[in-house]
């Protein structure tokens, strides 16, 4: 299939699912194809801000959600590259001694590469009864609210963890000395040449170019606001905020890493799967590699194969809660009409949903 053909497949889709219905004002989407390094499909539908009339655009700066883990990830190889910490260092290495005191056995069992891999089993934050106060929690209040309890023994089994990259954020503060946003402008940012990506913070609003979290209404047809939730001011797990040309700018620039893979043992998939730094494997070396991000008003999905004779870079990111079925029309087109941008293996496209809950 020539190129042509696949953007106005590309074409096609996007202005059938992102058709205005009701308000000819609504959020939307926007999506980035490359192909061995080279963009070869672009599209910005809908607004970032429906109150101010700004549209999306390749500049948007969209709340990554989920997709902020392989920054973090990529911090802490920095880190242990620069000589300043091992995955192998126990937690106990990385807090203070109120936090080894106050939880000894995750002190003492949970080491870096386990909250790397999701393979902890530290409690899930998500579950706390506090959240319901209606507040937005922090990094530091998740930690201080963590229960000196594992759902299984560190490292013997796979359970996503938002807790777990959290700490990881914690810690990449705790061993630099710099909070958790200088740190990512100045070793990643800045250096790959990414103007706008920023860390969120409650007392710092002002990102440029930003994209606002929005729902449907029950009526299928209007939008209202939904862009924060008690959840979503966490950084380690997701608070990230990038346009889909620093994306490119930060998929031109690292090199793609490698790192002891995680077997992840899973009824609804047909096959082995794996995670290492942020990313889901359908097999051991790594050639295709996808991660989703669902967040308050966010919904995403980036996937990459690097293959000898291929590279390919897909990234989809919307400004709408839980648009799943959106994005579910947009994979079944690539996997039954785009040979080019096809994964092998297709199972990681079907159970990606679960694999994160």
């Amino acid at each position: 299939m020539s190129d042509e053909n696949f953007v106005t497949l590309l074409d096609d889709l996007l202005s059938n699912d992102y058709r205005p219905m009701g308000d000819t004002i609504q959020p939307g989407v926007a999506v980035l194809v490359a192909i061995d390094d080279q963009i070869v499909y672009q599209r910005y539908i809908g607004f970032a801000n429906m109150l101010k009339l700004e549209a999306i655009t390749c500049d948007t700066s969209f709340r990554l959600a989920s997709l902020s883990k392989q920054f973090i990830a990529y911090g802490i190889i920095l880190l242990e590259s620069q000589g300043k910490l091992n995955r192998q260092d126990i937690l106990k290495s990385c807090f203070s001694l109120e936090f080894i005191q106050r939880c000894p056995k995750i002190s003492n069992t949970v080491c870096i590469q386990h909250l790397l891999d999701h393979s902890s089993g530290v409690m899930d934050y998500e579950n706390n009864e506090s959240l319901s106060d209606g507040r937005q929690w922090l990094d530091t209040d998740v930690l201080v609210m963590l229960k000196d309890e594992t759902y299984f023994q560190p490292g013997s089994q796979f359970r996503y963890s938002n807790t777990g990259y959290i700490l990881l954020g914690l810690i990449i503060e705790v061993v630099s000395g710099q909070a958790l946003g200088d740190f990512l402008q100045q070793f990643i940012f800045e250096p790959f040449g990414m103007k706008t990506s920023i860390v969120f913070q409650l007392d710092h609003l002002q990102i440029v170019n930003r994209a606002f979290g929005y729902a449907e209404k029950e009526d299928d047809k209007h939008y209202c606001l939904y862009d924060q939730s008690p959840t979503s001011a966490t950084r380690g797990d997701g608070g990230i905020y990038m346009s889909i040309n620093d994306y490119f700018q930060w998929y031109r620039h690292c090199q793609t890493m490698m790192s002891t893979v995680f077997p992840i043992q899973n009824e609804l998939s047909s096959s082995a799967k794996y995670y290492s730094l942020g990313w889901f494997f359908s097999n051991e070396n790594g050639h295709a590699r996808i991660h989703s991000g669902h967040s308050c008003g966010f919904t995403h999905q980036v996937f990459r194969i690097d293959e000898e004779q291929r590279r390919v870079l897909v990234i989809y990111l919307s400004n709408i809660n839980a648009n799943d079925e959106r994005l579910a029309n947009f994979n079944r087109l690539i996997v039954d009409r785009i040979p080019q941008l096809r994964p092998k293996d297709l199972d990681l496209l079907h159970c990606l949903k679960e694999l994160t809950r």
